[in-house]
């Protein structure tokens, strides 16, 4: 009988074992299917998102907004490439990078954009400070995406700026181009944006505690549960929830129930 009962407990214990094993498996699909679920167009806000520290996003959101093309590049090279092309590099090569982040606010101009500012007469005198505190405010939200402190310092970015008006010599940009490429390798250090864990919640056996009850015009639709939706201000959850997030949301229950549309 004891041997029995031992076995059983065996049985028993690699029931709960494979079990876990399963349930790890359709948590890792989840967070995948989400990393990959990428709109092929991103809301657009008016202003004040990239240095709103109390902005409130919803896991499907901080994926989407935090899919970028940067690529690693050496700091040492670029600061080289910098003072033998007397900052030209650093124009054209930054600009780029602008373009392989995504467009969230208006204002965001596309790597052409950037470049051909430069050459309007006056206007270019305030691009020199917009455009590089711009992205870098680009930078630092993709840093705050994935819970890193921002690494470029905006005073700094002024300082160079100013410095180019009055001298007209960008070596002081140096100083500048180091932060924003540690900062962009260290984006690209980190990877993609991960959903947390607690963005998803079963649909089956869920009870939602009393302190944890919103009002009802706050619920999500029930064509997105499987994703929670912070009810908290965000320009990009305003109600109706924009299609990119429903077409998200769907594919991480699709994802969730093994289905194709």
């Amino acid at each position: 009988m004891f041997r029995d009962d031992q076995q059983a407990m065996a049985l028993q214990n690699e029931d709960l074992r494979r079990e876990a094993e399963k349930l790890r498996a359709e948590n890792a699909a989840l967070r995948y299917a989400i990393a990959t679920s990428v709109p092929s167009s991103l809301p657009m806000a008016s202003r004040g998102v990239y240095r709103n520290q109390d902005l409130a996003l919803s896991e499907v959101e901080r994926v989407a907004l935090g899919v970028n093309g940067l690529q690693h590049f050496p700091v040492w090279l670029a600061v080289l490439l910098h003072i033998v092309t007397f900052g030209l590099f650093s124009l054209v090569y930054y600009a780029g990078q602008g373009g392989k982040l995504p467009e969230i606010e208006a204002a965001d101009p596309s790597p052409q954009k950037a470049l051909l500012y430069f050459l309007l007469p006056y206007f270019n005198l305030y691009w020199l400070f917009a455009f590089p505190t711009r992205l870098a405010d680009r930078i630092n939200f993709q840093l705050r995406l994935r819970g890193e402190a921002p690494m470029i310092s905006q005073a700094l970015v002024v300082a160079c700026s100013l410095s180019t008006a009055l001298v007209l010599v960008p070596f002081f940009w140096v100083f500048a181009v180091v932060q924003m490429q540690q900062a962009i390798n260290r984006v690209v250090e980190l990877g993609p944006v991960v959903p947390r864990e607690a963005a998803f919640t079963e649909q089956a056996g869920f009870t939602q505690p009393a302190e944890m009850f919103q009002p009802a015009e706050m619920h999500q639709p029930a064509e997105m549960t499987g994703v929670r939706i912070d009810p908290a201000y965000s320009p990009f959850t305003e109600p109706p929830p924009p299609a990119w997030a429903e077409e998200a949301a769907w594919q991480v229950d699709a994802a969730r129930r093994g289905t194709q549309r």
